[in-house]
C-alpha cells in the first residue's frame, strides 16, 4: 500500500488536488477529492485503486486552517468527555438501580432529563 499526501487548495472551481511527484488534478467538492485523487494517482503511475492510500490535507487560508486545527482538537476533548461521563453515568445507574431506584428517579437524582440519561446509558 503506497500512501500520497494529497494538498487540496479551494478556489473558485472547487478544490485543486496538488499531490507530490505525481501532478495536479482538481475535485469539485471536498467530499469527491480523496476518490479523485485516487483515481489520478492511479491513472498517472498505473496503480491498482487498492494499492493507494491518500492523506488529505485540505487549505483555505492560514486562519481558517488553524481554526479547523483548534475545533477539531476542541470536539476530540469533547468527545472524550462525553466518554468518560457516560462511562460514570453508566456506573451510577447500576449502583441506583441497585439501589431500588426507577429510572425516571435516577434522571431527578442527576438533575437531568430523562431522555438525556437514557442517551448517556446508551453511549
Amino acid at each position: 500500500m503506497a500512501l500520497y499526501e494529497v494538498h487540496a487548495r479551494k478556489w473558485e472551481n472547487g478544490w485543486e488536488l496538488r499531490i507530490p511527484d505525481v501532478g495536479v488534478t482538481w475535485s469539485p467538492t471536498l467530499g469527491e477529492a480523496s476518490s479523485r485523487a485516487r483515481e489520478f494517482i492511479c491513472a498517472q503511475l498505473a496503480r491498482e485503486e487498492r494499492t493507494v492510500h491518500v492523506d488529505l490535507q485540505p487549505h483555505v487560508n492560514e486562519e481558517l486552517d488553524q481554526l479547523a486545527v483548534e475545533a477539531r482538537r476542541a470536539l476530540h476533548i469533547a468527545d472524550e468527555a462525553v466518554r468518560t461521563a457516560s462511562a460514570k453515568v453508566r456506573e451510577l445507574v447500576h449502583g441506583l438501580s441497585g439501589a431500588g431506584l426507577a429510572p425516571p428517579d435516577i434522571a431527578q437524582y442527576l438533575g437531568v432529563p430523562h431522555s438525556r440519561l437514557e442517551e448517556l446509558v446508551g453511549d
